[in-house]
């Protein structure tokens, strides 16, 4: 992970990456399905706009305060 990088959600301590690994062996496709699960964002709720964001582009790590800005983005 890069320093600085928003690649977790917090409350649970799940990296993105198994997130994105679990929404994708169970077809979930909205946070709200892993919230009704309790699978993630249910507590502060400060993820839920970067899991959008990854169930979107797949992307794990976004840019503090911009879930439409990867990191990949922050390279280019």
């Amino acid at each position: 992970m890069s320093p600085g990088r928003i690649n977790r959600c917090i409350c649970h301590n799940r990296m993105f990456a198994e997130i994105k690994r679990y929404s994708r062996e169970h077809n979930i496709t909205s946070v709200h399905e892993l919230q009704e699960i309790g699978f993630c964002s249910t507590n502060c709720g400060l993820c839920i706009p970067y899991i959008k964001a990854m169930l979107e582009t797949a992307e794990t790590e976004f840019i503090p305060g911009n879930a439409n800005q990867t990191t990949a983005d922050a390279a280019e």
